[in-house]
């Protein structure tokens, strides 16, 4: 069994060839039932546990493991900590993967997949509030999908912002602008795409802010308790999502609104199922404002750890 660490999961999955694979896992179907969520005792804040199964057709599967620890960085800890297992088609255990990374990819993958289908071909400015682990891959997966030129980065630390800016630069290429805002809404307003990758338990995006056209990118909350962007946001945008189950038993942005009536559920258009097999249209005019949430699925952890895996066993040896 092999064990494929951080440094070769990112040597081995190149962001348009992942994005690729999870457009065509997407259009097959593939087996993810919603995961299981334990709340962890100890630390502070919510400490929780996930175990999150998933199948092809074929009958190959893996299960991804992961702690998300909110008072991590308190210790120097990444919050997000995690092991994904493959297996293949008889069962057997074939490789165990550093799970933090391939979430960190296949997270950016999926929301550049979104945005393909949901942000103006055109989209040249990205923002991105939040300045965790996720931002560089969030940067680089926009970056292989859209014309980006300019990326401004927010956040309520500023020398948290300066690092994320300094890790984006260190991913995308040189001709793409990045720097730091320090006022939020003016940045909002001037950007193409938002992505929004917080830990935040009140809504940081304000829907007064964005202006038409825009694509909102909302990946950071998983939690029923927990909203990135107000109710203006998602009263605005024609709204998309990973998974329908997913976003109806996790995604705070759309169940809070939902349970106050703010929005019902036929607001909720479409999965990227559909959007890649064409069951629904994306974008459908230059001015209007889209919106895709993600609360992640374990189909996007499969699709990821079979194309790395795939190319760890193609891999010239020296």
């Amino acid at each position: 069994m092999r064990f494929i660490d951080a440094d070769a999961v990112r040597a081995l999955a190149p962001m348009a060839g992942l994005i690729a694979r999870l457009e065509a896992a997407f259009r097959e179907e593939w087996i993810a039932p919603i995961r299981q969520v334990v709340s962890v005792p100890g630390g502070a804040g919510t400490r929780v546990f996930l175990s999150m199964p998933a199948f092809d057709p074929r009958g190959s599967g893996a299960v991804k493991l992961l702690s998300f620890f909110p008072d991590n960085p308190d210790r120097g800890l990444p919050t997000i900590q995690a092991a994904i297992v493959v297996f293949s088609e008889s069962g057997a255990p074939v490789a165990v993967l550093d799970g933090r990374a391939v979430t960190c990819l296949r997270t950016g993958a999926a929301s550049a997949l979104a945005s393909k289908y949901l942000s103006r071909s055109d989209s040249a400015h990205l923002l991105l509030i939040g300045t965790g682990a996720l931002a560089p891959y969030m940067a680089l997966g926009h970056c292989a999908i859209r014309p980006i030129e300019r990326i401004t980065v927010w956040g309520r630390r500023s020398e948290r912002a300066e690092s994320a800016m300094h890790a984006i630069r260190a991913l995308i290429a040189p001709t793409v602008a990045v720097a730091v805002s320090e006022h939020l809404e003016e940045a909002v307003a001037a950007a193409d795409i938002i992505s929004c990758a917080t830990a935040s338990s009140s809504p940081v995006l304000e829907g007064r802010w964005l202006r038409s056209g825009v694509f909102v990118d909302l990946v950071g909350s998983f939690s029923p308790t927990n909203r990135e962007s107000d109710d203006e946001v998602v009263s605005r945008a024609r709204i998309f999502v990973d998974t329908r189950a997913g976003a109806f038993a996790e995604a705070g942005d759309i169940l809070d609104p939902l349970q106050r009536g703010v929005i019902s559920k036929d607001k909720i258009l479409g999965e990227l199922s559909d959007l890649v097999r064409g069951r629904c249209r994306g974008r459908t005019h230059p001015e209007e404002i889209t919106l895709f949430k993600s609360v992640g699925t374990a189909i996007e952890d499969l699709a990821a750890a079979q194309l790395i895996v795939g190319a760890a066993i193609n891999e010239p040896k020296a």
